[in-house]
């Protein structure tokens, strides 16, 4: 089980770093486009439309099932105090903390479990998940350049590429986290005490089998961002060449 969760943990931590980047290279490219702050802001949010959409209605959807009320639900991107962005929002009624844990990670549970359908179903998430755990980095170069050749790649690629950098939790999201997150170490805590090795024993496959499938399915997602940021970056020199224009960033 270490192996795979070891796999998982550095799949997630590359595509969490590589968010940023996309993020940045969108709003990059989009005002070069434009040469307007506003419309930059809306041509920025088009190409994550589709993750977007999947974002807010996981949390409104969640919502629903959990029977908290749902005030307000919008697509139309919004800039924020202090420069950031808000690309989709969703307003729902103050609940307890357990039922607002669930509706914030809403978004970051389904999205996963698309990344992982897309992976394993469209790409060889079998073939990678064993590169992984043997640590056979050829291999595992081999399998992800081949994913440039499946059927419908590019398609695949652009969903792939809107979930993944859609389907992170916002500040509000996790707000409620923290006193859940300690109830469920502390239930864990004791379920070890009381269940011990068995217990161990008996969660030790499907945890593994999740963990290896997660970690397959996130490496390809890490692999295209990698290829989706290169071009964007690519195409950000090509338009600053053209329109003679430049984007300074300040610390």
């Amino acid at each position: 089980m270490l192996p795979s969760l070891l796999a998982f943990l550095a799949a997630f931590g590359a595509l969490l770093a590589l968010e940023r980047y996309a993020h940045r290279m969108l709003q990059e490219v989009a005002l070069l486009v434009t040469g307007h702050t506003e419309s930059a802001i809306f041509l920025y949010s088009i190409p994550l439309l589709p993750g977007v959409a999947l974002h807010e209605l996981s949390h409104a959807v969640m919502a629903r099932l959990l029977r908290v009320p749902v005030r307000s639900f919008t697509l139309i991107p919004k800039r924020q105090k202090g420069g950031t962005v808000r690309l989709g929002a969703v307003e729902v009624l103050k609940s307890d903390s357990i039922r607002a844990s669930l509706i914030g990670g809403a978004p970051l549970l389904v999205g996963l479990i698309v990344l992982g359908l897309i992976g394993w179903q469209t790409f060889n998430g079998a073939g990678v998940t064993g590169a992984l755990e043997r640590g056979d980095i050829a291999a595992l170069a081999s399998l992800l350049l081949a994913t440039t050749r499946a059927t419908d790649a590019l398609l695949w690629f652009y969903i792939i590429f809107a979930v993944a950098n859609s389907m992170m939790p916002s500040a509000s999201d996790t707000q409620a986290w923290p006193p859940v997150i300690g109830l469920l170490v502390v239930i864990a805590v004791v379920a070890l005490l009381l269940g011990g090795a068995d217990l161990v024993q008996t969660l030790k496959a499907p945890v593994t089998i999740t963990l290896r499938w997660l970690a397959a399915s996130l490496a390809i997602t890490a692999f295209v961002d990698v290829l989706v940021i290169a071009a964007l970056w690519l195409l950000a020199r090509l338009i600053e060449r053209i329109s003679n224009r430049r984007i300074t960033y300040k610390n």
